[in-house]
């Protein structure tokens, strides 16, 4: 009995002790960001260009927080500023691979010049959960599921989400990661997919 209770203590605390071996969550990403917005009846597609950065800082072993701001713009002036803060999660399946939950709190400001400086502020509640995997040295992928909570309004958007980062070093790695998610309970709001590409610098 003793040792059947100590057997499963092992099983329990070992796994939350192990991170995937070459999963870095300490690292600064800055990319270009692409946000489409499409199939709004009436209204044509429109796509925010602009840059992202983004900050994961690991603070203990299976526990990193996160930040991150957006400055993007259309070409009829239109723009949007966001800034979010979170934490995550990682939880290992193996020593390459990680399940990952994280949280964000974002606050997005959208800014209409051609209708007099109109602003209009959204808060964001977002949940990601996703799985990361180290397939080589040199290549870490990704892929997860997003649920994005608009607090003042009935809008809803899931979507899923995928990456890929490939290290050209120790500290730099060029990173792609694509979005799309949709509106599950208001009719006629936009579909978005958001493509982003740029440097990641681990340290």
């Amino acid at each position: 009995m003793k040792l059947s209770i100590k057997t499963m203590l092992m099983i329990l605390i070992i796994p939350a002790s192990i991170n995937a071996e070459e999963i870095n969550y300490d690292y600064l990403d800055t990319n270009y960001w692409s946000h489409k917005l499409s199939g709004q009846a009436g209204i044509a597609s429109s796509t925010y260009d602009g840059y992202r950065v983004s900050l994961s800082k690991a603070i203990s072993k299976n526990i990193h927080v996160l930040a991150s701001y957006i400055d993007a713009d259309k070409s009829n002036r239109d723009a949007v500023v966001s800034k979010s803060l979170g934490f995550g999660i990682n939880y290992p399946i193996d020593k390459k691979t990680d399940f990952v939950f994280e949280y964000s709190h974002l606050n997005v400001v959208h800014s209409y010049p051609r209708l007099g400086n109109i602003n209009l502020k959204t808060l964001i509640n977002s949940i990601e959960s996703k799985i990361k995997h180290q397939l080589s040295d040199d290549i870490e992928l990704m892929a997860g599921l997003i649920r994005n909570d608009h607090t003042s309004s009935s809008i809803l958007y899931y979507g899923y989400s995928a990456s890929v980062k490939y290290k050209v070093n120790d500290n730099f790695s060029i990173n792609y990661e694509m979005q799309s998610i949709k509106d599950s309970k208001v009719v006629n709001t936009a579909d978005i997919a958001t493509n982003e590409l740029g440097v990641s610098y681990s340290f």
